[in-house]
């Protein structure tokens, strides 16, 4: 063993040793309750945290908190999502192990003053705070319909913990405001409602076209007909809003939908089954009449929320276009990233994805 190496490992047995987190010396500190009603002691000032496992670093980033994170996981190192095009400095941070939880040796000698994360039991997050030293503050991040409590009290546990109040309130509102927009454009539009089919849909990689969400967020927000919302009636299981299911090829030509609307990560894989000489060519009217669009995918290490917001704003361009013009999307899209991120990215994203355009 190297020297450089056996001093680290020496202090992280002193670390160790610590136990539950210890306050130096005339730190001030507060008391606060994560998502789990575990009570925390953290410290009143927050200079350096990091955010463990899908999802938390990006709530991180919404809060405006990218300047404070001292350390990413090894996933951050590789392109695709939304918020690290709009932060590139985060590939530039110190690894602190992979993903989904990071490494706690590494945690602990980058020494941020928090850990923020997600998708964690009382058990774990109780054992990485023992083995580090750190406080650890759990999130659960929910979604925008029926687990917005989730999300919203996500954003103010990070803010009860560094002090960002004012942002958690004013990013609640600005997402309340475009769902209620999106609603009411679509409900005052005059054009006939069309069917439609969300296919593609990426979970753990890229899928096919029968890769479909029942409850799609970005249809919901549209008032659009969503022809696969009977499965959450059918089903046995207890499908939420988002959760993704395959379907039977036959199901898809049954349903026979108006429009339907890929996730352009499954590009490669949904173009061979529509193309020429397909049953599928031959049986969908959608695929017949040109009418197949591309959404920007909005699954990759936890669900990127501004671009379901996004997502939603095109597809009531593309169904409602009396009352959003493709301008008006283009404003949207542009206002919901700087707002949410930091920066406008929809030019990085439609480079990486080709999104938001009409298959040729």
């Amino acid at each position: 063993m190297t020297n450089s190496k056996q001093i680290l490992s020496f202090l992280f047995i002193l670390i160790l040793g610590c136990g539950s987190p210890q306050p130096r010396i005339g730190q001030e500190t507060v008391t606060i309750t994560d998502m789990l009603g575990r009570e925390v002691i953290v410290p009143v000032n927050i200079e350096r945290i990091v955010g463990l496992k899908a999802g938390a670093l990006r709530m991180l980033v919404y809060m405006g908190l990218t300047e404070k994170i001292s350390g990413v996981e090894d996933v951050e190192r590789r392109p695709g999502r939304a918020y690290a095009f709009a932060q590139p400095q985060l590939t530039e941070k110190p690894i602190i192990g992979p993903m989904h939880g990071g490494d706690a040796e590494l945690i602990a000698i980058n020494a941020p003053d928090v850990i923020f994360m997600t998708n964690a039991t009382i058990g774990e997050a109780n054992d990485l705070q023992r083995r580090t030293g750190i406080p650890v503050v759990v999130i659960q991040p929910g979604n925008l319909t029926n687990r917005r409590n989730d999300f919203n009290q996500s954003l103010k546990t990070i803010a009860a913990v560094t002090g960002t109040e004012a942002r958690a309130d004013s990013l609640i509102h600005f997402i309340d405001h475009q769902i209620e927009e999106l609603n009411r454009l679509s409900a005052q539009s005059r054009k006939k409602t069309e069917t439609v089919y969300a296919g593609g849909i990426s979970y753990s990689g890229a899928r096919s076209i029968t890769s479909t969400i029942p409850l799609f967020d970005a249809f919901l927000f549209v008032n659009a007909e969503n022809v696969a919302s009977e499965l959450a009636l059918k089903s046995n299981l207890p499908l939420t809003i988002g959760s993704t299911v395959e379907i039977d090829i036959e199901q898809l030509i049954t349903w026979n939908p108006d429009r339907i609307f890929i996730d352009a990560a499954g590009r490669e894989l949904v173009q061979p089954q529509i193309a020429d000489g397909t049953p599928l060519h031959a049986t969908l009217q959608a695929v017949q009449n040109n009418k197949i669009h591309f959404l920007m995918p909005h699954n990759w290490y936890s669900t990127n929320y501004e671009t379901i917001l996004t997502n939603a704003w095109y597809v009531a361009s593309v169904l409602y276009p009396d009352a959003v013009t493709p301008q008006l999307f283009k404003e949207k899209s542009k206002t919901i990233y700087e707002y949410v991120l930091g920066n406008d990215v929809s030019e990085e994203l439609i480079h990486m994805y080709n999104g938001w355009v009409c298959m040729q």
